[in-house]
């Protein structure tokens, strides 16, 4: 066998052989250094320290929220999936060498037959049009999934801000819960020692400031709980926030046309474009079962007689089996699942009006019950009985009554604050506002 013929039928070899130790490269673990190499890669610092505000600590969410980030990552891939749509079929380059690496007048490539062709597959039935109709449906529900992800972020940061600027609010009172019960205390003693107290007396006094003190643990606590929570939504996990800020809402005219706010919504907006793409997908599949055309063409070279000719062909499925029947169906049956999802985004968003509204009319009724009026009658009264007690008209229990009415009314009234605040914000979040 010639050097020519030993090259040729070892080309094909050396060929497969090259694709397979690429593929085996590409398939093959990383190596440890490479492990090693990227354990030492930063994560973006995503905490936030100190005193945070409300817009703030939403901003920062916005930007470093895992999920968003997955989100947002997900509709710049479908967006160069647009691309990729859009492009034709490839070429593809055939080489044929026939009659040789026989015997006597074929034993070398003096007889060969050398066929070099091009081929192209062409696609019918408007195959890659619709495609690319399916690929922009995707990017723009994409789109109006971000546009929902970032809505209720929002509402997840904001709820998470006001839990904590409740608990803050609610330690500081603890704190000052616990001046009262020292100075109550104090004043007790400084009775005791003008005979004008006794010890059981003394004895109440110690340990009412005890439960203020353990009051007090508790509030640190929730607060301490409450900017953990904060600082899940950028991912942090961790965090040493203070919240800034007022409990105080503005006063939030209830929008009245809600039909026409949830028409608007992006999670509305993202089902009723996935009805689109659902639809576009089916006309896509019903034009699969089109089958699409080879042609080819190229020159045969006979070795022998020197003579060059031109050949062509063609290629064409017979759909005699397969005419693509499961995926039509299958894309039919997910037109109306996306209807069914559309309509159960709507009524969930209408429920989660109805819901706020309620929160909103009940949180407004109880911060309207512990006023600042209330409160300082409350105020008042504890100053009074204290007056009264020193004149030795009352006892001491009507003081820590006077005193734990005051703490009760001046926790409740943050706390419906809060409420009225958390369910403000979140109609205006959810509205778009």
């Amino acid at each position: 066998m010639s050097i020519k013929i030993t090259i040729f039928l070892l080309l094909p070899f050396l060929f497969v052989s090259c694709i397979s130790n690429v593929n085996s490269t590409l398939n093959s673990k990383p190596s440890n250094s490479l492990i090693k190499k990227q354990s030492y890669l930063k994560l973006p610092e995503t905490l936030l320290e100190g005193n945070v505000s409300r817009n703030r600590a939403i901003e920062h969410a916005l930007t470093f929220n895992p999920k968003l980030q997955s989100k947002r990552a997900e509709l710049r891939a479908l967006q160069a999936e647009t691309i990729q749509a859009g492009i034709r079929p490839n070429p593809e380059l055939v080489f044929e060498l026939e009659n040789f690496a026989g015997q006597e007048g074929n034993r070398d490539l003096d007889s060969a037959e050398i066929t070099t062709v091009i081929s192209q597959k062409l696609e019918l039935g408007g195959k890659r049009s619709k495609r690319t109709i399916v690929a922009n449906l995707s990017v723009e529900a994409a789109k109006a999934e971000v546009a929902h992800e970032e809505i209720m972020l929002r509402i997840t940061t904001d709820q998470a801000f006001t839990d904590l600027l409740e608990a803050r609010y609610i330690r500081e009172l603890s704190e000052k819960n616990v001046d009262r019960a020292n100075k109550n205390l104090n004043t007790l003693n400084t009775l005791f020692e003008a005979g004008k107290s006794n010890n059981i007396d003394v004895g109440k006094a110690k340990l009412a400031l005890s439960e203020a003190k353990e009051l007090l643990s508790d509030a640190l606590s929730t607060e301490s709980n409450a900017s953990i929570e904060l600082s899940k939504t950028w991912g942090g996990g961790t965090a040493n926030v203070i919240a800034s800020g007022s409990l105080n809402s503005s006063i939030l005219k209830t929008p009245r046309d809600i039909q026409s706010i949830v028409s608007k919504h992006p999670a509305v907006l993202a089902s009723s474009l996935y009805i689109a793409r659902s639809q576009a997908i089916y006309i896509l599949e019903k034009s699969k079962r089109y089958s699409d055309v080879n042609i080819e063409g190229g020159i045969r070279e006979f070795r022998d007689t020197d003579e060059v000719v031109a050949v062509m062909g063609m290629s064409i499925p017979l759909p005699l089996f397969d005419r693509n029947q499961g995926s039509i169906q299958a894309a039919k049956e997910r037109i109306k699942s996306a209807k069914e999802n559309n309509r159960a985004t709507v009524s969930n968003l209408q429920s989660q009006f109805a819901k706020l509204h309620s929160d909103l009319n009940a949180a407004q009724s109880r911060a309207n019950e512990f006023d600042s009026q209330t409160t300082a009658a409350a105020q008042q009264v504890l100053d009074d009985t204290r007056e009264a007690y020193s004149e030795g008209k009352v006892s001491l229990l009507e003081v820590l009554d006077a005193r734990e009415t005051l703490f009760k009314i001046e926790k409740g009234r943050i706390k419906a604050l809060a409420d009225l605040l958390r369910a403000s914000n979140s109609i205006k979040n959810l509205s778009n506002q």
